[in-house]
């Protein structure tokens, strides 16, 4: 008895068929720079997807922001705002999960400020950019050098929180404000804590960026971005 195997035809890919034909005296070069250009506008639109696709998880998980510092404006009072460090460790975590990356970047001006631009990477090569302009900031005590940082450092601030479309609220005592989670929203909260199997470091850390000490303590107002952030993990798998 003979043994038949089947054979499994294999085709070939965009490149290698560029590789090939760029052998072939008979195509033109025209020809094969056109092939190349539909190749990469194929791989463009590809990490253009993939983009999408994880900016819009991301986003499910991104919290409100507590503002945690304050600015004292004089005799107009205090403004409180979030600071870029509480900013960075709240979001650069979910960033890396999800294979995004923050740069900034300045131009040069011919007038006082600053003109920064942020650009967010993805790991598929995709990326996007807004750019914001901040005129110095003199405060009390500053110099013309420490004005421009100062400006910098809220533009900074103000396109992380535009890029990525966060909602900061005021004041870390909030939660003592509006109330907490209903009980019901906390029974549910655990519920899908116990399904994800989060172990007490990944439960402290959900907390931490959610802005409680414990589950029954989670303001109202974050009710909805616990329930995304969950959601989030159970969807990737976590």
């Amino acid at each position: 008895m003979s043994e038949t195997k089947e054979l499994t035809r294999v085709e070939p890919t965009v490149l290698e068929v560029i590789r090939e034909l760029a052998t072939d005296d008979r195509v033109s070069v025209d020809k094969l720079a056109g092939l190349m250009a539909l190749q990469e506008r194929a791989e463009a639109k590809q990490a253009e997807r993939e983009f999408n696709s994880d900016l819009a998880m991301a986003m499910a998980e991104m919290p409100t922001i507590s503002k945690d510092a304050v600015k004292d404006m004089g005799a107009k009072g205090a403004i409180p705002y979030a600071s870029y460090e509480h900013l960075d460790r709240v979001i650069r975590p979910i960033e890396l999960r999800w294979g995004f990356c923050r740069i900034f970047t300045t131009a040069p001006l011919d007038k006082p400020g600053t003109l920064m631009t942020v650009k967010l990477l993805h790991k598929g090569g995709h990326v996007i950019s807004s750019t914001r302009f901040m005129p110095p900031d003199p405060g009390p005590g500053r110099n013309e050098i420490q004005a421009i940082g100062s400006a910098e450092s809220y533009a900074r601030r103000y396109l992380t929180l535009a890029i990525w479309n966060i909602v900061t609220v005021g004041g870390d005592d909030d939660g003592n404000m509006t109330g907490y989670v209903t009980e019901a929203e906390a029974r549910d909260i655990q519920s899908l804590i116990s399904e994800l199997g989060m172990d007490a470091a990944a439960v402290s850390t959900f907390l931490r960026i959610i802005g409680a000490k414990t589950v029954e303590e989670i303001p109202a107002t974050h009710s909805r971005t616990a329930f995304n952030l969950l959601e989030g993990r159970r969807r990737k798998g976590k």
